[in-house]
């Protein structure tokens, strides 16, 4: 009898313990409930294109890093790119090349895996030029020359310069569309408005009819999951005086019904040559039509002061460029666009589209874009089981006060990195300025249970929270650990 008893009470001990090793073998596969800002966390790939227009090449080049910080997949220039219609079309080709060689933007285009653009007015070689322009064949040859577009490429063997790309590939495809609004546009019409440059021409048209063909069939027969049609100047927008597509109501009357009637997948008009920015959008019937202008990259004008009915966003006069984020996931991708500031990358407007052109989240979306860089103030909440402790927590029983440095932040995160470092069984998974993120695996049952810290570099304290990936009670271990960490950061301090 006893001996039945002995044995049916070692089972249940190799069965509690085998349920531990098993907890144990869940906790070490359970995403844990830190906050996710580590590098592949997210469960969506993007495709990130970033935009300008309006570039003195004669100015500092020093922004391009700041771009580059971004990681854009791709770069396009919206016009503008040198300001050189003052010296003559045998004088293109040197001022393209001062671009070229400014070892900022060399940089930077050595990182950026497609660089692609179309002239604008300044860089046609004309100002406010269209297709009467005795030198747009030569203007065509040295853009791209510059853009070092293959000799075989298709844009080389017809006239004017508008191009179409793939960018990504299989179901994740964005086409980038570049408009010619110089080679083969009308005159333009003289002002009938006071403070106006232009006036319409009501029968004229920007892109002529072998460009308008190639356009239909671009988006026609298109079965990339999103389209970027890019245009030098603003479609959008009717009042304000300066160069647009309004100017020509017959053509854009005629962009807009061929965006209606191909519908292609998730389009987005973007644009430059304003020196401004601003977002705007115009509903066909049912079928809403965005534009992002970006404009300009080293000067602006920044007392702007238009009307814009269509406008959705500030008007911006600060310089700018542009940035399209899309986030791929199995609904098919969704679209964060960005003006940011050129000084400051200070976010200046948004816009966010999904498939369906409805709007999207875009605080969660900027969270999943920027999750590698995104500086964290606050720590995830304890969960009601009694297997966690915080210093940002209202729970009085889990509560404890965070720990006070002097001296740097990076100091502190050093001093604190080596405590932990002589502990056993911990292995750091995130670093970044303010954030430490550090796994701890318990003995003899190896749980595995997330430590993080934030560093309030104003205050000077370290906030921590301790908490174990699966169970309920931790029989005091995060609180006891959370006591050993603080003795040893003393002691290193």
């Amino acid at each position: 009898m006893l001996k039945t008893s002995l044995k049916i009470i070692f089972a249940l001990v190799l069965a509690f313990v085998a349920f531990l090793f098993w907890q144990a073998e869940v906790s070490n596969s359970v995403r844990p409930a830190v906050l996710q800002i580590e590098p592949g966390a997210t469960e969506a790939d993007i495709t990130t294109i970033a935009f300008g227009s309006c570039n003195r090449q004669s100015e500092a080049q020093d922004y391009w890093p700041l771009i580059g910080a971004h990681h854009p997949d791709a770069w396009l220039w919206l016009g503008d790119i040198i300001y050189a219609d003052r010296y003559g079309i045998d004088g293109l080709a040197g001022q393209y090349d001062i671009q070229k060689k400014a070892p900022a933007y060399a940089a930077f285009i050595d990182e950026t895996d497609y660089v692609y653009g179309i002239y604008d007015d300044h860089d046609y070689g004309m100002n406010d030029g269209g297709k009467e322009y005795e030198h747009k064949a030569a203007a065509k040859g040295h853009l791209l020359e510059f853009l070092d577009v293959p000799a075989d490429a298709a844009v080389r063997q017809r006239e004017g310069g508008y191009q179409s790309y793939l960018i990504g590939e299989g179901d994740r495809v964005v086409k980038v569309i570049l408009l010619d609004s110089r080679y083969f546009r009308d005159a333009v019409a003289p002002p009938t408005k006071k403070d106006h440059r232009y006036g319409q021409n009501k029968t004229g048209d920007i892109l002529g009819e072998a460009q308008w063909a190639w356009l239909e069939t671009e988006l026609h027969n298109s079965e990339a999951a999103a389209h970027v049609i890019a245009s030098s100047i603003q479609v959008l927008p009717e009042e304000h005086g300066f160069e647009k597509w309004a100017n020509f109501p017959t053509a854009r009357k005629r962009m807009l019904a061929l965006l209606n009637v191909t519908r292609p997948n998730l389009p987005l008009l973007i644009s430059g040559d304003r020196h401004i920015a601003e977002i705007s959008q115009v509903n066909i019937g049912d079928y809403p039509v965005y534009e992002v202008t970006s404009s300009g990259l080293t000067h602006s004008y920044e007392a702007a002061d238009e009307a814009n009915t269509y406008r959705i966003s500030s008007l911006i006069g600060v310089k700018n460029y542009g940035l399209l984020h899309y986030v791929w996931s199995a609904k098919g991708p969704e679209l964060l666009a960005e003006v940011r500031g050129i000084n400051d990358d200070k976010v200046l407007a948004t816009l966010s589209l999904n498939q369906k052109l409805a709007p999207a989240d875009k605080k969660a979306l900027s969270k999943i874009i920027y999750a590698n860089t995104t500086m964290p103030t606050e720590l995830k909440p304890c969960p009601q089981s009694p297997n966690c402790v915080s210093t940002q927590t209202d729970q009085e029983a889990k509560k404890r006060e965070p720990i006070a440095y002097a001296g740097s932040t990076a100091d502190a995160k050093l001093r604190l990195m080596k405590a932990i470092d002589g502990m056993k069984r911990t292995r750091l998974k995130t670093e970044s300025n303010n954030y430490l993120h550090y796994t701890f695996k318990t003995w003899p049952i190896p749980f595995i249970d997330d430590v993080e810290f934030l560093f309030d570099e104003e205050a000077k304290l370290i906030h921590y929270r301790s908490a174990s990936r699966v169970g309920h009670s931790d029989l005091g271990a995060n609180g006891k650990r959370m006591n050993k960490v603080v003795t040893a950061f003393q002691i290193e301090n």
